[in-house]
């Protein structure tokens, strides 16, 4: 689901969320351990990830990098090596994750974005809601909505296999 169009700055941030059948100290650790990222990210392409740094503390920083095709809003070839990365603003294991988001998009300029996964325990399990704001069009946000959508769906699905 996407930010209510209420807001005027709706276009500019995607919201996602899903229940994963985990422990909520399991979910955290997945999105902050290199081995356990490198199990659920971008597992939809063959060659996954080919760098996967994390160092998960505030001030920190992470990259990963993937080589391969994004979707067809991205226009890029199956060559094309794509580079994500960013700092720590929060660590709040294993409730809160909040850190700066840049990917070399071709054609784009460099912005400031910023995502908020939050882990909430349920019964049964975790919530986990992401939430990515300062996305500079609604071409970016719809492909940025799409591919949380994909990963946190993956990260289920590789968490409760667990």
């Amino acid at each position: 689901m996407t930010a209510s169009d209420a807001d005027p700055t709706a276009e500019l941030r995607v919201r996602v969320s899903r229940f994963v059948r985990a422990p909520r100290e399991r979910v955290f650790e997945a999105w902050i351990r290199p081995e356990l990222r490198r199990k659920w990210w971008g597992t939809g392409r063959p060659e996954g990830l080919s760098v996967c740094e994390i160092d998960a503390r505030v001030g920190g920083r992470y990259c990963m990098k993937q080589t391969g095709s994004c979707d067809d809003s991205a226009d890029v070839g199956s060559d094309y090596e794509w580079i994500m990365q960013g700092e720590f603003l929060e660590v709040d294991a294993p409730r809160r994750l909040v850190f700066t988001w840049d990917v070399n998009h071709p054609n784009e300029p460099k912005t400031d974005e910023r995502v908020t996964v939050d882990f909430r325990e349920v019964e049964g399990g975790t919530d986990v809601t992401l939430t990515h704001e300062g996305i500079l069009s609604g071409r970016l946000r719809d492909g940025t909505e799409r591919g949380w959508t994909k990963l946190l769906e993956t990260l289920g699905e590789v968490v409760e296999r667990e």
